[in-house]
């Protein structure tokens, strides 16, 4: 019964969390227009104070918002999804539910050890007998690479922005390089949501049965 209650709150955070992915996903294409639109000359938020220059400050905040409120849904699913393999007895778990989530606040840790978190959680959940290989691995690549890369690119954008003071060209460069990790960030927000549902549903097919008792 205690299995069956961790799937049933396994599959709740699981709509919470693909809702608030795919909100956060809206909101960011928002931000990557304003970006862009700023590149160009369009706009300049930092003196504009016209309709079009607030809009793309609220695309900015909702942003953030957005952001902190994904973070916090998909940090519960993470979180229920390990529990449950520790309370089925799946051998051989190198993460506990709580450094699952940990780890992604952990500098130059979270680079790696989030991948291999969820590298396991997949595995396991889908019943493969190596975790940390395998073809059916590529999902979590995939979302890894577009959210590592995203975040580089922006880290770069940023510093371009703060460097060039305002100048046109820096500011160009600065802000299409902010769009372009938004757009990554968000093929990564869409990855993610697809990766909750797949192993979500994985773990309410049996997966983590055929794990313990093969």
């Amino acid at each position: 019964m205690a299995y069956e209650d961790g799937l049933a709150k396994l599959e709740s955070r699981a709509k919470l969390a693909k809702a608030a992915l795919w909100l956060f996903a809206a909101v960011a294409a928002a931000e990557a227009v304003g970006e862009m639109l700023e590149a160009m000359g369009a706009v300049d938020i930092a003196v504009d104070d016209g309709p079009l220059a607030l809009a793309i400050g609220l695309a900015y905040v909702g942003f953030t918002l957005a952001f902190f409120g994904s973070v916090v849904v998909v940090a519960m699913w993470i979180h229920r999804g390990h529990a449950n393999l520790h309370e089925a007895g799946v051998d051989g778990l190198e993460f506990t539910p709580g450094w699952a989530v940990g780890w992604y606040f952990i500098p130059f840790a979270n680079l790696v050890k989030p991948f291999q978190a969820m590298r396991e959680l997949w595995a396991a959940s889908h019943a493969e007998d190596d975790r940390f290989g395998g073809e059916t691995a590529s999902e979590v690549k995939w979302w890894w690479g577009a959210w590592i890369s995203g975040n580089i690119l922006s880290g770069i954008g940023t510093r371009i922005l703060l460097i060039g003071e305002g100048a046109p060209e820096t500011t160009a460069i600065g802000n299409t390089l902010g769009a372009v990790s938004t757009a990554l960030i968000i093929l990564a927000a869409v990855l993610l949501a697809r990766l909750i549902g797949a192993i979500t549903a994985a773990q309410r097919s049996g997966g983590i049965a055929a794990t313990v008792f093969a």
